[in-house]
């Protein structure tokens, strides 16, 4: 995947903060008239976004969230990056310019500034910025007394008819027109006429305002924040894969993925010197079925993938339920077509036959029947994890683990040991089974098992090795990272006691219904091994600024049909 380099020289904070200089001036300058008038209406942006819409950043102060934004180690580090070098210079001059003119900049201190980002054609993007003046008033009248003053500064202004009796302004910067319109209260400004014609029309019959299952997303991140964070963003993921499209050569499953199965994510941004933290909402889209709306299903449960890996774990994802049994049924009844459930079926099948068990027999209570219990499938307990491990000095090979939660150990050993026996009766099998410490690792065909769970991200899973730890079972194809966690285990030196993870983690809910954990250190060296030629070559030139951010957790908890969403980045200055 590589990154394209026309991309770079577009990206969108340069692109934001080249436009807003001179939206943000004559907002300012327009709304110094609008005390001498009298209101003439309370339209509310939103009203204007278009349908379209790829993200919206949304500043209840532009002025001060952009102060409090700049003023952070995290963004003077970040800006030093050549990737933001373009845009340094500019930021610069924002500093410059708001200070230099702070008396006419407080005039419009607190009025909701929406900058909305939407693809213009195949390859290209645009913004748009609504603010909303909230006393509005005869800005026509207003706008021709400084025409003459405007293009004395360099800033030749005309009248524009944008049709339907919408009047406007285009005003030349010395490379490029800006487009202005007044739609009462609101001021929508744009690089690009088609852009603003779009968005007058959308305000028309404005989407969403009425749209609940955003205004439910939206309204979750407000309860979530309050003045101090440096804004809200928005994502329509219905627009993703387009828009990444512009950065790269090819969208990756990954991001069609979350096109399909998300609808939008409201998140409030909050950051400090330490840390940049996101709290919010995210709704899956329920006309899709994925593990999203298996998960929507599901109560949480406790993070326990932790108490058993090794603290050196580069990167950790779970996947938390109340009960496995409704788990699966939940799978079954919304993941009936779905490819992974269908392989997995026919695992099943498989072993079934193997074992001479009819699937559809129903369980039997484990008390009274371990190790006789004709499911083989009932040590599955309230967690499937999926970790990757270094298991060489440099951290440049990581091996992958597979951890399943495993209520009734007694039960899992005798379960899996029939499964496996069965299968080496009719599958040649190389590997033999062996101790390790005291600790039996044995082979196990499981053919589309994970995959039900996680698809492709489980494909290194199909003919797994395994041990049977504690309340785990750890599957890897990698003999040597299950030697790694078994001699964490015996040491007692498990992640979850680590102080760096217990410092992420306590900024999170102890139940869930999916969480990830990243240790940047330890995955950085593994990451240009996964990428391709040029998208590793870039993780390489910036080591510094990836790894500056040293320990990342994400956890996603259900929340009466959509997901209450944190995501936690902690930031350490080199």
């Amino acid at each position: 995947m590589a990154l394209k380099k026309e991309a770079k020289k577009k990206g969108p904070v340069r692109k934001a903060l080249r436009y807003i200089f001179l939206g943000l001036l004559l907002a300012a300058t327009a709304f110094f008239a609008f005390v001498w008038f009298s209101p003439v209406g309370e339209r509310d942006p939103w009203e204007f976004v278009p349908q379209e819409a790829v993200y919206v950043i949304e500043a209840d102060d532009p002025i001060e969230n952009w102060e409090d934004l700049s003023g952070t180690d995290i963004w003077n580090h970040l800006k030093k990056n050549e990737l933001f070098a373009d845009i340094e210079e500019d930021a610069n001059y924002l500093d410059t310019l708001i200070q230099e003119n702070k008396k006419l900049f407080n005039l419009i201190a607190g009025k909701k500034l929406l900058i909305v980002a939407q693809m213009t054609k195949v390859e290209d993007y645009d913004f748009i910025y609504l603010m909303n003046l909230e006393e509005g008033a005869k800005v026509t009248f207003f706008m021709d007394i400084f025409k003459p003053i405007l293009g004395a500064a360099g800033y030749p202004i005309k009248n524009e008819d944008f049709g339907g009796g919408q009047a406007g302004y285009s005003i030349n910067d010395g490379t490029d027109n800006i487009y202005l319109a007044f739609a009462e209260n609101i001021l929508i400004a744009s690089y690009s006429k088609k852009l603003l014609l779009n968005v007058i029309e959308s305000g028309k019959k404005p989407f969403y305002p009425k749209d609940k299952q955003f205004q439910r997303v939206r309204d979750g991140a407000y309860d979530e924040g309050n003045r101090s964070s440096v804004g809200k963003f928005h994502l329509n993921f219905d627009q993703l894969d387009e828009y990444m499209t512009l950065f790269t050569d090819e969208i990756t499953g990954t991001v069609l993925e979350l096109s399909k199965t998300l609808s939008y994510v409201s998140f409030d941004i909050k950051t400090e010197d330490e840390f940049v933290e996101l709290k919010g909402y995210i709704a899956p889209d329920t006309s899709e079925i994925s593990l999203a709306t298996v998960l929507l299903d599901q109560k949480t449960s406790e993070i326990r993938a932790s108490k058993i890996l090794p603290t050196n774990t580069s990167f950790l994802l779970t996947i938390d339920y109340d009960d496995f049994d409704h788990f699966y049924g939940s799978i079954a009844n919304l993941m009936g077509e779905n490819e992974g459930y269908l392989e997995f079926e026919k695992t099943k099948d498989k072993i079934g036959n193997l074992l001479s068990v009819n699937k559809n027999e129903k369980k039997r209570n484990r008390a009274e029947q371990r190790g006789k219990d004709k499911d083989y499938w009932d040590w599955l307990g309230q967690e499937i994890a999926l970790a990757t491990l270094p298991v060489n000095e440099s951290g440049s090979k990581q091996a992958y683990l597979a951890l399943i939660n495993t209520p009734d150990y007694g039960n899992a050993v005798h379960d899996l040991e029939e499964i496996a026996k069965k299968i080496r009766w009719r599958t040649p099998v190389k590997f033999k089974d062996y101790e390790y410490r005291g600790k039996e690792i044995k082979y196990l065909a499981m053919g589309g098992f994970f995959r039900l769970f996680l698809g492709k991200l489980f494909k290194q899973f199909d003919k797994p090795k395994y041990v049977i730890l504690d309340e785990f079972v750890v599957f890897s194809n990698d003999t040597s990272a299950i030697h790694r966690v078994i001699d964490s285990d015996i040491r007692d030196e498990a992640l979850y006691g680590d102080k760096d993870y217990h410092r992420v983690t306590k900024e999170f809910d102890d139940e869930s219904n999916f969480f990830i954990y990243i240790n940047s250190k330890e995955l950085y060296p593994f990451l240009p091994s996964m990428l391709d030629g040029e998208t590793g070559r870039t993780i390489q030139k910036n080591k510094e600024y990836i790894t500056s951010f040293p320990f990342i957790g994400l956890q996603l908890v259900n929340d009466k049909g959509i997901f209450e969403t944190h995501l936690h980045m902690e930031f350490k200055k080199p």
